[in-house]
């Protein structure tokens, strides 16, 4: 597994221990781990295998009992590949004051202020040789998802390349109300671990609409033209449910 991370620096604490924590991600097809080439099967029953996934991950911050949040700079792009881990993967490291949280919260993709720049002045994990500049559409990909459709005539590829500022993905993983949800971060440090349900995306939108590989049309899906556009929708809502905190 590949990350970069520009200006995830650790914060200035006054008068708090700051303690080291690791954010990791188990890629996950609904209950059971994900792994690159084995084969899967959406609600519509169309088999499928996974290549790649890669997304940036931005705005982290923790949520504290109170609602107020320790808030961690930078921009982190986390790239998953074939023949690499996808359980426990370490995608952030950053130093936070130990104590106890009520969740967690950032955003799938990069702030608007860095994603319209000139993509050849910067540098990773944005800028022209991060893998997810589209040169033809302004700004970046936020996720990156690729595979193969396993179909009678063949394995043609698929992709879903989700982004613009519209599409920006926000996960909110945090409980105020109620105890439900608590992180507890000790003075040595830890980590926190998310579940990511890959196969979200998959899932049929309203009047049972779904990606449907038999159409060569849908196997490009960046979110351009009619029919796709509608279901670049359905991903991006069925996505913001595909994060959730390990147990």
């Amino acid at each position: 597994m590949n990350r970069w991370f520009l200006s995830l620096v650790p914060l200035l604490l006054t008068g708090v221990m700051a303690a080291p924590v690791e954010l990791k991600i188990n890629l996950r097809i609904g209950d059971q781990p994900m792994q690159f080439g084995q084969t899967y099967q959406t609600p519509q029953g169309q088999r499928y295998q996974i290549d790649m996934l890669k997304f940036y991950i931005s705005d982290l911050a923790l949520v504290r009992p109170d609602g107020s949040e320790v808030k961690v700079d930078g921009l982190v792009l986390a790239d998953f590949k074939r023949d690499a881990p996808t359980q426990g993967v370490s995608v952030v490291k950053m130093d936070v004051p130990a104590g106890q949280y009520r969740g967690i919260r950032f955003n799938v993709g990069v702030p608007r202020e860095l994603n319209h720049l000139d993509a050849a002045t910067q540098q990773l994990p944005l800028g022209v040789n991060s893998g997810m500049y589209w040169a033809w559409n302004p700004g970046y990909i936020f996720y990156r998802l690729e595979g193969r459709a396993l179909l009678p005539e063949g394995s043609p590829k698929w992709v879903i390349h989700m982004g613009t500022d519209t599409f920006r993905l926000p996960v909110r993983l945090h409980d105020l109300q109620t105890r439900r949800v608590q992180i507890n971060i000790p003075s040595g440090g830890g980590s926190i671990l998310l579940n990511l349900d890959v196969a979200k995306a998959f899932e049929p939108g309203p009047g049972g609409v779904f990606l449907d590989w038999r159409k060569q049309s849908l196997r490009q899906l960046h979110g351009l033209g009619p029919e796709t556009a509608l279901l670049m929708s359905v991903v991006y809502f069925n996505m913001q449910s595909a994060f959730s905190l390990a147990q």
